[in-house]
């Protein structure tokens, strides 16, 4: 079978399968609320019987036995919360809910008001997951930190309410990384006096310590559960065929997104992901992050969404109105600490678009890519006025450092080859682009870069963009980068290094002259999850911290 028959086989069997099952990425429905039965009751409060067996325990006796009694009250207390949770929605828990067993009556109450940053409300959630002690991946690290109580993960789904509510909450919907402690008040041996209990869900990521009694006792947590659900492949996964060959259905989720709640106090590291790929290639770059104390007190990580079929400046632009109004409706004032020391990580063509938020083009990029100006261009008002939000721009200045990972800073030349452009044949342009580069090929022939104008609607796709013919980078590699920036670059075989590439993108396109740091690593182009890699990006985390000034806590 010839190549390109193959090529079209696998981009309709793809497409045609995930344009099925997208819906699922984006909105969930919110689980009705359900009255606990009777049956339902005694059964959870013969659970609390453990629980309470437990707590007695932890407080007396030798060292061996107390930690056989917390082990006892941690089990009783997860499969607890479980059955709650299955039965009834955690927003839907009432404080002062009791629960009789044979030998005693339970009162449950909830916190009724969240300290900021230390616990989440059940009314908050929508599922209470126990956090899991195995990784998605077996050979990835699992991050965990031992004490007292039951890690579990908060979800909230990504409903219509939510979306408004929380417009940062990401696609498959929220997922905090969360301790719950039920503490027990003294048993008064009084059995018409049900025994009082109060839920805490700690906020493990910022709460380390909490108080039993008269004891300071280290909480526990799973810093890698809410994560491993956050950029679950099998949700995201979806999304990268689909954002190249059919961009237009998955502009609705490209977004910038917060994996968090958002902290003032704490940076975020924004993750944007290359051609053909998704967040999910982030996973073990996050882990490293929630697992590190010192990087976990001081970073929060999000990262962008977007389809790759559309052009570099296009996305760029997109990534640029995300980054805006994050500013705008976290830190309005432009006063939050965290938010001013910005760091942007790029894989491949994420790289570029990280680049284009830090740099202040002028005239460059347009002058590489047309021969008249803005307003002797035969094309209607919005059509101008997107092409120049493009091209034209102000750096975005909460940007304080970036950096790139395999990412052609002068394009790659196998985007030019013609297997290449022939898959980029399949690409389903957006409605309004497909008009905008009908309008600029129609009319503007002479206005045009001559590149541009030969190459027809393939210069306004990312694969075209990411040609090292592609003019754009006549523009962009004349614009000085004005924050500090680090290089990884993949050497895949044994050629020089000067003669090297990573399998697309070639050394002399990664390499940068003036990066801070340059780290070789010896992998193909998608290396992002490889430890080397997840090293480093740890490396300049912390170089960041002391430039910045941000070490001690």
């Amino acid at each position: 079978m010839p190549p390109i028959s193959a090529l079209r086989l696998l981009a309709l069997a793809f497409c045609g399968a995930l344009t099925s099952c997208h819906t699922a990425l984006r909105v969930e429905t919110t689980r009705d609320e359900t009255e606990l039965s009777a049956r339902e009751k005694r059964h959870m409060a013969a659970l609390l019987d453990e629980v309470a067996s437990g707590w007695d325990g932890m407080q007396h006796g030798k060292s061996t036995a107390r930690r056989a009694a917390e082990d006892r009250y941690e089990n009783a207390l997860a499969k607890f919360l479980r059955e709650w949770d299955s039965h009834q929605c955690p927003r839907y828990w009432q404080s002062g809910t009791e629960f009789t067993s044979r030998q005693q009556s339970f009162q449950i109450e909830l916190t009724n008001e969240t300290s900021p940053k230390r616990e989440v409300l059940p009314k908050q959630l929508d599922q209470l997951l126990l956090a899991s002690r195995k990784r998605s991946r077996g050979e990835d690290t699992l991050s965990e930190r031992p004490g007292l109580g039951v890690p579990v993960v908060g979800h909230i789904y990504r409903t219509d309410t939510t979306r408004k509510e929380q417009p940062f909450l990401p696609p498959n919907g929220g997922n905090l990384t969360l301790t719950a402690v039920l503490e027990m008040a003294d048993d008064d041996a009084d059995p018409a006096t049900p025994r009082r209990c109060r839920l805490h869900l700690h906020d493990a990521l910022n709460v380390e310590t909490v108080k039993v009694q008269s004891d300071e006792r280290l909480l526990a947590a799973n810093f890698t559960a809410a994560k491993d659900l956050a950029l679950s492949k099998k949700s995201l996964g979806l999304f990268s065929l689909l954002g190249l060959f059919y961009p237009e259905r998955t502009l609705g989720d490209s977004h910038l997104y917060c994996m968090d709640g958002y902290d003032p106090k704490r940076i975020p590291v924004v993750f944007v992901h290359g051609l053909m790929s998704d967040p999910h290639i982030w996973l073990n770059a996050v882990n490293a992050i929630s697992s590190d104390p010192e990087l976990r007190a001081k970073y929060q990580p999000w990262y962008f969404l977007y389809p790759t079929g559309l052009s570099v400046p296009q996305t760029s632009a997109r990534l640029r109105n995300s980054l805006q109004q994050a500013r705008d409706y976290f830190d309005p004032d432009h006063n939050d600490p965290g938010m001013s020391q910005m760091v942007l990580v790029g894989h491949s063509m994420g790289g570029l678009l990280s680049r284009m938020q830090a740099i202040d083009p002028k005239d460059k990029l347009w002058d590489a890519m047309f021969r008249k100006p803005p307003e002797q261009l035969d094309v209607s008002e919005p059509v101008r006025a997107r092409i120049v939000s493009a091209l034209k721009f102000k750096p975005q200045p909460e940007v304080k450092r970036l950096l790139f990972i395999t990412t052609p800073q002068r394009g790659s030349n196998l985007a030019g080859k013609n297997i290449v452009r022939r898959l980029a044949s399949f690409i389903r342009l957006p409605v309004d682009t497909l008009l905008m580069s009908q309008q600029l090929l129609k009319g503007n022939t002479d206005a045009l870069s001559p590149q541009i104008r030969d190459w027809g609607f393939f210069a306004f796709l990312s694969i075209g963009t990411l040609s090292n013919e592609h003019p754009f980078y006549d523009g962009l590699n004349a614009v000085p980068i004005p924050v500090p920036y680090h290089s990884i670059i993949g050497q895949f075989g044994r050629k020089p290094l000067l003669e090297s590439s990573d399998g697309a993108v070639p050394y002399w396109s990664a390499h940068l002259e003036g990066a801070k740091s340059e780290k070789i690593v010896p992998c193909w182009h998608g290396c992002v999850e490889r430890p080397e890699v997840v090293q480093e990006v740890v490396r300049v985390l912390r170089e960041h911290l002391q430039e910045s000034g941000r070490i001690a806590r």
